[in-house]
């Protein structure tokens, strides 16, 4: 049975019903200040003001309806240089919950949180997305049930679902247009993922890609909350970028910007599963330079690595390579250098086309090996670079872990559900 205030129908046209209930400019009114609430976490009424345009007295009577609503807490004060500190405001953090969920290449995971994005729910499992499509449909959908059934929430608060996918996502759509992994184009071209996930939950819900997701997270759970304009990387088993101008995600006209790891490397690198040849991703992402690592002990190259993966080579991992880097193991050191060499002169000329004053590196390459790659990277940064633009720019690694896609996932959603949950209090 579909969930109160949760549709199968597109979200687009949903909200509006429930904004004509509730008498027009009024509601809408009430919705901007709620989502400004939303958005930028402990506001004052005096900054409500200042962000909607609405007028001191208008915006303090809308607070204390939402208030009386349930919707909206007086959340303490803000300091401020003198005089009387006003009261900060946030959105009730049990009024709803949502199910996050990352669907990447090698693992599966999913967290239910709360209106503010604290997880009450965990759970990881492998993907094996490798064994195709419809089995790893299958598994997610059966994880996603376990996680409704065990989070200990009451189903009539779970308002949406939100996952984030490692394909090339058309987001409005909710489509996977294709997933540039080996073996894996032909099964995951036009996938209408969301509105199978409708189907089969009756809940609200939404997709994207898992960069986007992660850099969302970054942005409300992470280093970059204090952050308008920011870059965002994860290296993984593929690359991606996410933008973030004037507080707000870039996606561009068609909904695709940032796929920083199909930019050309090497006109004459390796074939990308894309159709180009030596992107980025083919050289310099975790899974070539875990490729790179094991031709080259295929070939009688000396290293400690197969000691630390206990002599068998398909349990090589970044994190094994990261290891005997830091142990001075030659070939780790060359391997994970030359892949920073590729990436660092890219990333320079994205530093000179869009000069980021911060850039944030997520996934397993910088989570192991951040330590003894920024430096190099920062340096071909500058050789590459404008020289003030380079100099200017921050480097930063993660400290959100592995749930970030997940958790950015459950924020997606938990956005497009502040209009039902709002139309549902009226």
């Amino acid at each position: 049975m579909p969930q109160r205030g949760c549709a199968t129908a597109s979200p687009e046209h949903q909200p509006q019903t429930g904004f004509q209930k509730a008498h027009g400019k009024s509601a809408r009114n009430e919705l901007k200040v709620l989502q400004q609430i939303y958005e930028h976490a402990n506001a004052s009424r005096i900054q409500l003001a200042k962000r909607t345009g609405l007028s001191a007295a208008c915006v303090g009577g809308i607070v204390s309806r939402l208030l009386k609503k349930g919707l909206i807490v007086e959340s303490g004060e803000n300091s401020t240089p003198r005089g009387r500190r006003p009261v900060s405001l946030s959105v009730r953090n049990d009024v709803a919950y949502f199910v996050g969920v990352e669907l990447g290449t090698y693992t599966l995971r999913v967290v239910v949180a709360d209106m503010l994005g604290l997880p009450v729910f965990r759970f990881e499992t492998a993907s094996k997305v490798s064994e195709g499509r419809q089995s790893a449909l299958q598994r997610a959908f059966e994880v996603i049930h376990k996680a409704l059934g065990e989070c200990g929430v009451p189903k009539g608060l779970i308002k949406g679902i939100g996952m984030a996918h490692s394909g090339v996502i058309d987001s409005e759509s909710g489509i996977i247009l294709s997933y540039p992994r080996p073996g894996q184009m032909a099964q995951w071209r036009n996938v209408p993922l969301r509105d199978m996930l409708e189907q089969e939950f009756r809940l609200l819900t939404t997709i994207d890609d898992s960069t986007r997701a992660m850099a969302i997270a970054e942005k409300h759970y992470g280093i970059a909350v204090a952050l308008n304009d920011f870059l965002y990387i994860t290296i993984g088993a593929g690359i991606g970028a996410a933008i973030f101008i004037d507080g707000k995600l870039y996606r561009g006209p068609g909904g695709l910007a940032g796929e920083f790891g199909h930019m050309t490397a090497n006109q004459n690198g390796p074939f990308c599963s894309c159709g180009n040849n030596g992107c980025l991703e083919t050289v310099a992402s975790c899974a070539a330079i875990i490729e790179a690592v094991r031709i080259a002990l295929e070939k009688g190259v000396d290293s400690r690595i197969p000691e630390l993966a206990k002599g068998d080579l398909d349990h090589i991992s970044i994190e094994i390579i990261a290891q005997a880097a830091r142990e001075n193991d030659g070939l780790a050191f060359r391997v994970l250098h030359e892949a920073v060499s590729y990436i660092g002169v890219a990333l320079a000329d994205v530093v000179n086309l869009l000069n980021p004053r911060v850039v944030v590196f997520g996934g397993p390459l910088f989570h192991h090996g951040a330590q003894m790659l920024l430096d190099p990277l920062h340096r071909l940064i500058k050789q590459h670079a404008l020289e003030k633009s380079a100099n200017e720019v921050q480097l930063k690694v993660s400290t959100l872990g592995s749930e970030a896609a997940a958790r950015g996932a459950a924020r997606l959603i938990s956005q497009k559900a502040l209009a039902f949950l709002y139309a549902e209090s009226c």
